[in-house]
């Protein structure tokens, strides 16, 4: 069965426990991930290493990249630090240290983290799209012609919207809002948008604190309260 993976955000205990419950009960499980795999949480560059590694070794069928990934990138290619940026209000400190807890937030990302892992994430498709899905970080833009050509609503938009005639009724899988499970549960049961971000690194917060995957085929959601944090 096919399953796609919220907001991550540098939590890997919790990440590997998610998979394993998976594997748990589906010997052949096809992962898909829906941004955010960095910053705020304790070991962003694990995370990566996890992905890379599945990813090469074909566990992984596909990833999109978030808003995070993006501030990542952006800082690379700029050459800049993580207070050189919003990155740093961010949670980018948090990524900074998981590959070099000796570098400050003004030295050069460039300097600490290896070119390898940002052709990784510039690899990464802003969406993916499946004989029944759309699977986007954030939002889709419907107010203009060409929705996808839009990047930087498909990594920031928190407007959920949708167009019938534009998207052949498949429905579309987003994160980055967080919401709790509950109540993204029974939306998911009338509505084509399902949020599955349930706030993973979010463990102060009453209701959030857990990494959701939705089973794209049995329509259910697998949750693990994370622990990591």
């Amino acid at each position: 069965m096919r399953y796609c993976i919220g907001n991550i955000h540098g939590c890997i205990k919790t990440l590997k426990e998610l998979v394993r419950v998976i594997y748990s009960s589906d010997k052949d499980p096809k992962l898909f991930f829906i941004g955010d795999y960095i910053d705020r949480g304790p070991d962003s560059k694990a995370v990566l290493d996890f992905l890379i590694e599945a990813k090469n070794s074909g566990l992984i069928n596909g990833l999109v990249r978030g808003n995070h990934e993006q501030f990542l990138i952006t800082a690379y290619q700029k050459k800049q630090g993580v207070a050189d940026s919003n990155w740093i209000y961010n949670g980018g400190e948090y990524t900074k240290s998981s590959f070099n807890p000796k570098a400050t937030i003004y030295q050069n990302v460039c300097e600490y983290i290896p070119e390898n892992y940002i052709v990784f994430l510039n690899t990464l498709p802003y969406y993916i799209e499946l004989d029944d899905y759309f699977i986007v970080h954030a939002s889709i833009n419907f107010k203009i012609k060409n929705p996808f050509t839009d990047k930087e609503y498909m990594l920031w938009s928190r407007e959920e919207n949708y167009d019938t005639a534009q998207f052949q009724h498949k429905r579309i899988i987003h994160g980055h809002t967080p919401g709790l499970i509950n109540e993204l549960k029974k939306k998911a049961l009338s509505s084509p948008i399902i949020n599955i971000d349930t706030g993973c690194v979010y463990t102060k917060y009453p209701g959030l604190g857990i990494l959701t995957a939705f089973n794209m085929d049995a329509q259910e959601f697998i949750s693990v309260k994370n622990k990591d944090v």
